[in-house]
């Protein structure tokens, strides 16, 4: 297996899945676009506006963050969002280490009535995420519940392989490669796959997401699932110019393919803030790691443990989008680009939202400084997990 040099990338992908060349493309921190909140005539939004009635009434907003208040624990609040420019409605509990951001710990649904339940004590808030050029008016009813929700206390994730995930074509290379390296890759496909289950459970051992087999027992309840294809999917626009991609390589014109990596099922599903749906799935597209012919070969298949790192760290990534998690501004499991879905260990961190909205044909990423996504403050509050 052909090693090939890596070249640096900016800032990422038209979807919340990592969309990039089939060449290998290391990624590199970037200017980005950071967005403060949008909150005119508010020194500190987090300490300087009024909580919002809990009247049940609709109430028009002005800014896109609305304090809900000291919620003490257990307390569980009925809300709704409505408005046509609204892309996602955050809950937000004041952060511990700054004064001017807030920690994500659940969220909703646009437009429907949603129950929000306080795992600890502390001041809340809305984040509504909108449209520019949605227009119209944005409101936020705030009341008392119809019925408390229960949290779960952990997530099942199922993980699958097709049978011939390596090699149909997998990372099989039709043009260059012959029956002996589709042989190679078939000896290698059980282990890769024990593998991959090892570096999934141990990325996840700290939290209350249980990596499941094939071949164990299914818990009563609902499961999520991850499938590993052996597809390659090329992104459906080729020639949309995408600054987080680099400029193409001239003399290398057949390699310049965007492809998809991941992605929660259906296509162009939201994250599931809050882990609402429990048995949601999503996939892994092996076939998009291995380039086209030897000038497009890719580092992702030059060893065993590339092949592991790579798809496992891939995994993982749509996993937290089954239960939640957003895309991160830091280089960790949760960012887009981080070395071409993901050719290095990384592990789930702290970090500034980036949040996606459409301009015209186009997803542009967007970075919330005082928005932060802390995993582990997020699973204590989604899950019924002791402090």
């Amino acid at each position: 297996m052909r090693r090939t040099t890596l070249r640096p990338a900016r800032r990422v992908c038209d979807r919340a899945v990592c969309v990039a060349l089939c060449a290998v493309l290391a990624s590199v921190p970037s200017p980005g676009c950071n967005l403060s909140l949008d909150l005119p005539g508010a020194e500190n939004p987090f300490r300087d506006l009024p909580p919002v009635p809990r009247d049940g009434r609709l109430h028009s907003l002005r800014a896109n963050l609305a304090p809900l208040g000291t919620l003490m624990e257990g307390q569980t609040l009925r809300l709704l969002v409505r408005g046509a420019s609204v892309t996602n409605v955050l809950i937000l509990l004041g952060d511990e280490r700054e004064d001017a951001a807030g920690v994500v710990v659940g969220g909703g649904p646009v437009g429907t009535e949603f129950e929000f339940r306080a795992a600890e004590a502390g001041s809340y808030f809305v984040f509504v995420h909108s449209d520019p050029s949605g227009g119209g008016d944005v409101q936020l009813l705030v009341g008392p519940p119809g019925q408390a929700p229960a949290s779960p206390r952990r997530q099942a994730v199922l993980v699958s392989f097709a049978p011939d995930y390596l090699t149909h074509p997998g990372l099989w290379d039709p043009i260059d490669a012959g029956e002996e390296n589709r042989a190679l890759l078939a000896s290698l496909s059980d282990l890769v796959r024990e593998e991959i289950l090892i570096e999934l459970r141990a990325l996840f051992a700290e939290t209350p997401i249980d990596i499941l087999s094939e071949e164990e027992a299914l818990p009563a309840g609902p499961v999520s699932r991850v499938t590993f294809l052996p597809d390659r999917v090329p992104a459906e626009d080729q020639d949309a110019v995408d600054a987080a991609l680099p400029v193409p390589d001239p003399s290398r014109p057949q390699c310049q393919v965007r492809v998809i990596f991941g992605e929660v099922l259906p296509r162009g599903a939201a994250v599931d803030v809050g882990n609402r749906v429990p048995d949601d799935e999503a996939v892994v597209y092996v076939g998009s790691f291995q380039g086209r012919g030897k000038e497009c070969w890719t580092s992702a298949i030059n060893s065993v443990s590339s092949v592991v790192l790579t798809l496992s760290q891939t995994a993982a990534h749509e996993i937290g989008h089954l239960v939640g998690l957003f895309h991160v501004e830091q280089i960790d499991v949760m960012n887009r680009t981080a070395t071409l879905a993901f050719l290095r260990e990384l592990p789930f961190g702290r970090g500034q939202v980036q949040l996606e909205r459409r301009r015209g044909s186009e997803r542009v990423g967007e970075v919330f400084t005082s928005v932060i996504q802390d995993p582990a403050v997020y699973f204590r509050a989604v899950f019924q997990t002791p402090r």
